[in-house]
């Protein structure tokens, strides 16, 4: 310590300036079982979606058409406008249901198919413990491969998500989180003072393979 001088705290970065994370979750059905995305900005632009930082709330879900045999599924898809000034943290929630030749990704609490829905939400607190629906109908929960993930809101100006889509044998499994189990296909998604500019995902392994078509990132926030 030197006598007479005067220590400058650290300022805090600033939140997201918008108030509301539009969160729009697509999901379709095709021969590959089915396909879960959450990003306006995929190169495979029929299956995007609404995804969006405002300061108003959507309440209309927006999602791409699909193509080459892909439907929406509107009992699996929703959109949820959460109010990032509600708490410091965005717990997001990310369930994977398995189905013999199937993997069915979901992260939204308002689906109406509720026995898929998930925990998802804006807190003072961090989540520590996972929730989601118990599935249905012959589909079960993939521990290996659900996880949750709090964002710290409070000193961070950008929501970076990165979804990362696998494929094999026409199948598709779609991961947004960092932290599963299953490391080796966990994403880069963050909460940061900068936005990212590359897409971060894992390698995949046992015959899967990422697919760049239908994996993108999105630097939310400004």
């Amino acid at each position: 310590m030197t006598l007479g001088s005067t220590a400058v705290a650290e300022q805090p970065g600033a939140r997201p300036a918008e108030r509301y994370l539009n969160l729009h979750q697509c999901v379709y059905v095709g021969s590959g079982g089915h396909y879960t995305n959450v990003l306006p900005n995929t190169a495979n632009a029929a299956f995007n979606t609404g995804t969006n930082v405002s300061s108003t709330p959507d309440t209309v879900l927006s999602c791409g058409p699909g193509d080459g045999g892909w439907r929406p599924t509107p009992a699996n898809s929703a959109v949820r406008a959460f109010d990032l000034t509600a708490g410091r943290y965005l717990n997001v929630h990310q369930c994977v249901y398995f189905s013999p030749g199937q993997h069915y990704t979901a992260v939204l609490p308002n689906t109406p198919n509720v026995n898929f829905n998930t925990g998802t939400n804006v807190s003072n607190t961090a989540d520590t413990k996972l929730n989601c629906g118990p599935g249905g109908g012959g589909w079960r929960l993939l521990l290996a491969n659900s996880v949750v993930e709090s964002f710290d809101l409070a000193d961070n100006r950008y929501l970076n998500l990165h979804q990362c889509v696998w494929t094999s044998s026409g199948q598709y499994y779609m991961g947004l989180l960092p932290n599963s189990p299953n490391g080796n296909f966990n994403t880069g998604t963050n909460a940061s003072r900068t936005a990212d500019s590359a897409l971060n995902c894992r390698s995949g392994g046992d015959g899967w393979a990422l697919d760049g078509v239908n994996s993108a990132y999105r630097p939310l926030g400004s």
